[in-house]
C-alpha cells in the first residue's frame, strides 16, 4: 500500500519559470538549464523505480512512503523511498547518473568519469544513505521496535557502470530490484510485526514528513517581465477586452495572468500587491489589476489601497510551463 506518492519537485517549475524569463545570453543560463535537466532526470528515474514495484509480489504487510522529507532543527533528511514491512525497513537512494562510477570507501569520495575522460566529484550517496539509516534506526528505537534497517543505492541508467563499490553497500541497477526483494525476503523470513503494528509504524513515520521549503530566487533587471506569449515567447501579451492577446500570432487567453502569478510566487516572493502585480505583468490600470487579482480568489490582508495578496502554491486554472 502506498501511503505517500511521489510529487514533482517544485524546483522543476521554479527553474523552468526562471529560464522562461531569462535571455539565453545570461551568464547563468547554461548552469540553470543543466540544473533543470539533472533534477528532471532524477525525478523521471525515481518514477521508473516506482513503476517497478507493480511487478513485484510482496507476500507480507508492507507500506510505501515516497519522497519523505524530515526537517530537523539544524539539518534535514530527504529519503527517496521507504518500504516498511513486517520484517524489515528498506530505504532507497535513487540516482540517475551515467558514466563510470567510483566509490572510495577510505576517502569517502564518489566520482564519475565521463566519456571524454573528465572526472566529476559528487556527493557520496553511500554517506547520504548512512545518515538516513541512522535516523531510521533512532526512530525505530524510540518506537521500541526491533526491525532491521536496510539501505540500497539504485542506479536508474543502464549506462551507469560501477568500477569500485562502497564496501558492503547494496548497489544495483533498477532492473535488479525484483531480485533484491527476493533475496531480502529469504534473508528475513521471520514476521516481527503484525499487520496492524506495521501499518501503525508506517503512519507514525509519515507524521514526521513536512513540505520542503522552496526559497524564492528573486528577480533582477535581467529577467523578462510581462505575460509572455507561449507561441512568441519573447513578446508580451496585452490585456484588452477581458483577454490577454498577442499582437503577432493572435493568441489569446483570459487566464494567462494566473500562470504569471505562480511564476512570481516561485521566483520573487509568495505575496504580491497591486503595484507589484502591475509592474510584473505590464498592466497600467490600477482598477484592471485589482479586478484580476480579486478574480484569482487569493487570500489577502489590508484595505483596498494597501492590500497584500497571498499567492497559493496551486492556483486553479494554471498550467505547467
Amino acid at each position: 500500500m502506498i501511503l505517500k506518492t511521489r510529487n514533482k519537485p517544485p524546483d522543476i517549475f521554479q527553474l523552468a519559470s526562471l529560464l522562461y524569463r531569462t535571455p539565453n545570453v545570461h551568464p547563468q543560463f547554461l548552469y540553470w538549464t543543466e540544473k533543470l535537466r539533472r533534477i528532471t532526470a532524477g525525478y523521471h528515474g525515481e518514477l521508473r523505480v516506482d513503476s517497478l514495484w507493480h511487478e513485484i509480489e510482496l507476500p507480507l504487510p508492507h507500506y510505501f512512503i515516497h519522497d519523505l522529507f524530515i526537517q530537523k532543527e539544524m539539518s534535514s533528511h530527504q529519503i527517496d523511498s521507504i518500504l516498511i514491512t513486517s520484517r524489515f525497513v528498506l530505504a532507497l537512494e535513487i540516482k540517475s547518473i551515467s558514466g563510470l562510477l567510483n566509490f572510495d570507501p577510505h576517502l569517502r569520495q564518489f566520482s564519475r568519469t565521463n566519456k571524454d575522460g573528465s572526472i566529476d566529484g559528487m556527493n557520496n550517496p553511500d554517506d547520504q544513505l548512512r545518515r538516513h539509516e541512522k535516523w531510521l534506526e533512532q526512530f525505530l528505537f524510540q518506537q521500541r521496535i526491533k526491525l532491521p534497517v536496510i539501505g540500497a543505492i539504485i542506479f536508474t541508467y543502464p549506462s551507469s557502470v560501477i568500477q569500485s563499490r562502497a564496501g558492503n553497500r547494496i548497489i544495483i541497477q533498477s532492473s535488479g530490484l525484483p531480485h533484491l526483494m527476493e533475496q531480502l525476503l529469504t534473508r528475513h523470513p521471520r514476521e516481527v510485526l503484525s499487520k496492524k503494528k506495521t501499518e501503525a509504524l508506517a503512519h507514525k513515520l509519515l507524521e514526521h514528513h513536512s513540505i520542503k521549503p522552496l526559497a524564492p530566487m528573486g528577480l533582477s533587471s535581467s529577467f523578462v517581465k510581462g505575460i509572455l506569449c507561449p507561441i512568441c515567447p519573447s513578446l508580451p501579451l496585452n490585456y484588452r477586452r477581458g483577454k490577454w492577446r498577442c499582437e503577432v500570432c493572435v493568441h489569446c487567453d483570459p487566464l494567462a495572468h494566473l500562470g504569471a502569478l505562480s511564476q512570481y510566487r516561485t521566483l520573487v516572493k509568495t505575496t504580491i500587491s497591486n503595484r507589484e502585480f502591475r509592474e510584473f505583468t505590464g498592466i497600467h490600470s490600477v482598477v484592471t489589476a485589482s479586478k484580476l487579482l480579486k478574480s484569482a480568489n487569493m487570500p489577502f490582508n489590508g484595505s483596498y489601497k494597501d492590500r497584500i495578496y497571498f499567492i497559493p502554491e496551486l492556483i486553479e486554472g494554471t498550467e505547467s510551463i
